[in-house]
């Protein structure tokens, strides 16, 4: 099962592409260009990210957003 952690989401929101994705790829978490996955693969966008958390991400909110990203990340 994979997991998300506050690196996953430190990795996205410090991408320097806008399009950036936070996505399951080959059953692992990645930070791709938004172009490269279908939308079933896409765990949160960077626009999400920005939106939610604002452009300086907390610890503590890295950590909260990640525990909740992973319960919800289907279970195979």
């Amino acid at each position: 099962m994979a997991v998300v952690t506050a690196d996953d989401l430190r990795v996205l929101a410090q991408s320097d592409d806008p399009e950036a994705v936070l996505a399951v790829v080959n059953n692992e978490l990645r930070v791709v260009p938004g172009f490269e996955v279908t939308a079933g693969q896409v765990i949160l966008t960077k626009v999400q990210l920005v939106e939610e958390l604002g452009e300086d991400i907390t610890d503590v909110d890295a950590e909260v957003l990640a525990a909740g990203l992973t319960a919800k990340l289907p279970t195979d």
